[in-house]
């Protein structure tokens, strides 16, 4: 399976819940691109058998529905687990159809994006600190996943042969030569849930909070830039210097403006609620993050007005272009930020 590399070939460093999220589920999580044919196609086959797993678990899902209609308790009791299985089926073996984009976002956010503890420590433990909730709620899953091992314990002690999920099967499947390979099956289909659910959701929050640190970053380059500028207290070509170090700046923001494409892909409402938030607050701020970088400080010092006359363009133009903060829309209808989620609670 892919492993994420930094720029300089070394491996890159996963939080825990994403290095979870690789080793559990081999649905979704890609291979690496030099892997054989033979690897391609096994991986492909797990897939497709992983997907034949999923029917068959709707289908006895749906049956247990379709038996206890007229049980009120029974039929809410296992309607949120059949709507979880819908869900995670769709969204997983989607993400397996474009395993080689995801291995292509992952490879581009660790050699443009990625915030290493080397480079950047009060960043990187900003961002840590941002992804706590995140962690914490990961470790929930986690506990929920180990809850699963508790059924084959009270089944020994209790001389049951109950299956983890609420099941109606067309067949005897407390026989063991069923239940057995069928109880496997269930914890397979766990895993493969409990996983997804905890791993997309670190997955974006780590690409968010990341990317938001490359905005911070860019606002702090600008005024240390300008204010060296300003300490040379050179008057000839102090504007052409600064038009230089905008015009670097601007690529820098135009190179993560066309990173985020992808971000709206995965979605987990309440979690990524907040982190939304935190990301819009930081693109909202660009447009006042170059109306204030001290150009009109390099202007003053400036003796050369085409210059001058050129700088004062070049400084509107990354006021316009970052006029329109960034953030990810649910379905194009609504701003994911933690205002938006409240109200969708409150309704």
């Amino acid at each position: 399976r892919y492993r994420p590399r930094l720029p300089g070939g070394e491996l890159a460093p996963m939080p825990w819940p994403v290095s979870l999220y690789r080793v559990l589920n081999h649905v979704a999580w890609p291979l690496e691109a030099e892997s054989g044919r033979w690897t391609v196609f096994l991986d492909k086959l797990m897939i497709f058998l992983g997907f034949l797993v999923f029917c068959e678990h709707n289908e006895v899902d749906f049956h247990y529905l379709i038996a206890n209609r007229q049980d009120m308790d029974n039929l809410l009791t296992g309607m949120p687990t059949y709507l979880i299985l819908v869900e995670m089926q769709i969204r997983c073996f989607q993400l397996a159809w474009h395993k080689d984009r995801f291995r292509a976002l992952l490879q581009r956010f660790y050699a443009e994006i990625y915030v290493s503890e080397e480079m950047e420590p009060h960043l990187f433990a900003s961002i840590q600190r941002q992804m706590l909730a995140t962690r914490v709620n990961s470790t929930v899953y986690l506990l929920a996943l180990f809850n699963f091992f508790l059924v084959p314990v009270t089944n020994v002690i209790y001389h049951r042969r109950e299956m983890l999920y609420k099941q109606v099967y067309p067949f005897d499947n407390t026989q063991l030569h069923f239940f057995i390979p069928l109880l496997v099956l269930n914890f397979w289909v766990g895993f493969i849930i409990t996983s997804m659910l905890f791993g997309e959701l670190n997955v974006m929050g780590e690409l968010m909070m990341h990317l938001n640190a490359r905005y911070v970053q860019l606002g702090q380059d600008l005024r240390r830039s300008a204010q060296m500028l300003l300490k040379n207290r050179s008057s000839l070509n102090v504007a052409i210097a600064y038009q230089l170090v905008l015009t670097h700046i601007l690529r820098r923001n135009a190179a993560l403006r066309d990173f985020v494409w992808f971000l709206a892909k995965f979605m987990e409402l309440l979690a990524l609620g907040m982190l939304g938030s935190i990301l819009l607050k930081t693109t909202d701020e660009l447009g006042m993050m170059y109306y204030t970088a001290d150009w009109e400080q390099v202007i003053h010092q400036s003796d050369n007005v085409g210059e001058n006359v050129k700088l004062m363009k070049l400084v509107t133009l990354a006021i316009q272009l970052n006029s329109r903060p960034f953030f990810i829309t649910g379905l194009n209808y609504f701003r994911v930020s933690l205002t938006a989620v409240l109200k969708i609670i409150q309704g």
